[in-house]
């Protein structure tokens, strides 16, 4: 806002100093002379005051525009700087939304042993990330544990020849959600 005030009475003040300077009248004992009709009476005071002033106004004037000048030419290689960055972050996360997903470090919906979660042939490895996260060692309040949140009742009724609960493998928790009938994934939502 004082950048437009100043941009409008900058010139305003430049012209009224010169204005001034050129049509200044004398109050010299109430005549309506003006200063250059005067200035052949006195020379002295009729070519320092409105003069110097005038001048004085118009330097201050120009420096002032020089400097606005140069601020706004900084804003505004600022602003492009922005804009540019903000365009190449852009362009970034394009690309790198473009790049196909690394597989999770847990491993979930892989191999039948080690460490990953996955390999049941009924479809309840479309559970796994609902379930667990497909943390393989992931334990519930109520007792489940595992890739697939198996409740320890269940797997000592369908899966104890699998192993013991709470350590088997994952292949043995993928046999186990296995032997388990893909009607009930669905109904519990896993």
């Amino acid at each position: 806002m004082l950048k437009r005030i100043r941009a409008a009475i900058v010139p305003a003040v430049i012209v009224a100093a010169v204005a001034g300077a050129a049509g200044y009248r004398a109050q010299d004992s109430g005549s309506g002379r003006r200063l250059d009709e005067l200035s052949k009476e006195r020379p002295a005071a009729a070519t320092h005051f409105p003069v110097d002033g005038a001048l004085t106004a118009a330097s201050q004037a120009a420096d002032e525009k020089r400097w606005v000048e140069a601020f706004q030419a900084r804003q505004a290689e600022l602003f492009y700087q922005a804009a540019a960055a903000a365009e190449a972050e852009q362009a970034a996360a394009a690309a790198n939304a473009k790049k196909p997903k690394p597989a999770a470090p847990t491993g979930r919906g892989g191999s039948s042993g080690g460490g990953a979660c996955g390999g049941a042939t009924n479809g309840a490895d479309a559970y796994i990330g609902r379930e667990s996260g497909g943390n393989p060692n992931a334990r519930n309040a109520s007792g489940a544990w595992g890739c697939y949140q198996i409740m320890p009742g269940t797997w000592s009724s369908s899966c104890s020849d699998l192993g013991q609960y709470g350590s088997a493998s994952t292949s043995a928790q993928a046999a186990c959600a296995s032997r388990l009938p893909s009607s009930a994934w669905a109904a519990s939502g896993g």
